[in-house]
């Protein structure tokens, strides 16, 4: 499964990113919604991280980073995600000027 605004037990704020990066709409899911590829907050002042693996061990769900670094959840909780503002995407094409034939 795969967070999106709609699947969201909470949408709390827009964020502007900084340039090249999107932005991203706060938000908060079940941990069992999240999937490799999804952002989610480890810590409430940074910015997001993105989950590139998710492992079940001794009853708890572990999320692992883009750095390697794992953060340990017990099963059923909410946590803090943030959800890719879906008006703008890190290298989409320009659109063309000038007259369109």
């Amino acid at each position: 499964m795969c967070i999106t605004l709609l699947n969201a037990l909470a949408v709390l704020d827009h964020q502007d990113g900084h340039p090249p990066r999107p932005g991203y709409t706060r938000s908060r899911h079940h941990i069992g919604n999240v999937s490799p590829g999804d952002l989610w907050f480890p810590d409430l002042d940074g910015h997001p991280h993105t989950v590139t693996e998710i492992d079940h061990r001794n009853s708890r769900i572990v999320l692992i980073d883009q750095y390697g670094t794992a953060y340990r959840y017990l099963p059923g909780i909410v946590i803090n995600t943030a959800v890719p503002d879906p008006r703008v995407r890190a290298g989409s094409p320009r659109p063309p000027r000038g007259r369109v034939a």
